[in-house]
């Protein structure tokens, strides 16, 4: 059915607007309109045009004048209030009133802060904040928005918690030098986008504690479970890789996989280097390599988080067969190296 000529007082819906607009541009507007859109749009807008009966002058001149006003206001002026004090107020100001309104004004209006940290791990904002008095914890809380504040939060230590949070509550009115000292301290001390390095962290840091002597790593790692206990397991766990089992000898590397779920192992080795791999399997039977060698084919792509957690088992068992004797497995600064 054709479509109804409306009068100047109705609306034309979205595509019946781009309809018209295409059929009284001159043409070469109309096909650059018609090159960027999609077929599927083409095709409505197609659709469209055959509904149309006809468009009296007042209409078209109305559709061509609203989409020149609003391609102008597209181009030239930001969309939103706090846009437009951002990027368009600063121009229209004197140099006095720029320097002492406009800051305060942006304060009310800006999400550079809260933007920054969502962009920043929140264990990394966390560490920072750690050694800032509790009232500068609670107004750069205050000023990264809710959802970055609750991720911050919940790595916070559980007896900070409770201060910091009464602190926001009874937060009414922050000084405007104190917000800029806090955001610039914060944003300094994070750094860039491009201004990180990746130290490894957890790993690095386990990597670090397995090569101390024994007695060394196990009295640091006494004062980290003493703060964060889980934090001092995921080192302990880590202290020693999969791959650092290699170092064992075969009958070893026997008397391990005697103590090590079989799957586990295949879950393990599915993760490993074909030396891994091999080493491994050279210590069974070939009939047992070939079934291992069988189900990790078959099973198909693995989750590393279920890689690692088997080969932390596996590493686990080990450790607990070297803290017995069963086992040799060459960790640490022997004792002696402490006194050279």
């Amino acid at each position: 059915m054709a479509l109804a000529v409306q009068n100047q007082d109705e609306t034309y819906s979205g595509i019946e607007r781009a309809a018209i607009l295409v059929m009284y541009l001159e043409r070469s507007l109309a096909k650059a309109l018609l090159d960027l859109m999609n077929d599927e749009e083409v095709r409505k807008v197609g659709m469209a045009m055959a509904a149309i009966d006809r468009v009296e002058a007042p209409d078209i001149e109305r559709i061509v004048g609203d989409f020149v006003r609003e391609l102008y206001e597209v181009s030239l002026m930001p969309r939103t209030g706090p846009e437009f004090v951002n990027k368009v107020l600063p121009d229209l100001l004197e140099d006095e009133r720029r320097e002492t309104i406009l800051p305060i004004l942006k304060r009310r209006v800006n999400t550079e802060f809260a933007d920054f940290i969502s962009n920043r791990p929140a264990e990394a904002v966390a560490a920072i904040m750690a050694d800032e008095h509790p009232q500068t914890q609670a107004v750069a809380l205050s000023l990264m928005g809710p959802d970055n504040a609750a991720k911050v939060m919940r790595l916070m230590p559980e007896e900070d918690k409770g201060e910091v949070t009464v602190r926001m509550a009874r937060l009414k009115r922050i000084p405007g030098e104190l917000i800029d000292d806090v955001t610039t301290a914060i944003t300094a001390a994070l750094g860039r986008d491009d201004d990180f390095l990746d130290v490894g962290g957890v790993d690095r840091t386990a990597r670090m504690l397995g090569r101390l002597a024994k007695v060394e790593n196990d009295r640091i790692l006494e004062v980290v479970a003493d703060e964060d206990n889980p934090l001092a397991e995921r080192l302990r766990r880590r202290m020693v890789l999969f791959s650092d089992l290699m170092a064992l000898t075969n009958r070893g590397i026997q008397t391990l996989l005697k103590q090590v779920d079989r799957d586990d192992l295949i879950l393990a080795l599915k993760g490993g280097t074909p030396t891994e791999v091999d080493r491994f399997l050279d210590n069974v039977s070939s009939r047992a390599a070939e079934d291992i060698r069988e189900e990790m084919e078959i099973m198909g792509p693995v989750p590393k988080s279920r890689i690692r957690g088997a080969q932390e088992r596996i590493v686990a068992t080990a450790l607990k067969l070297a803290e017995e004797g069963a086992i040799y497995l060459s960790i640490g600064a022997e004792e002696d190296d402490e006194d050279e």
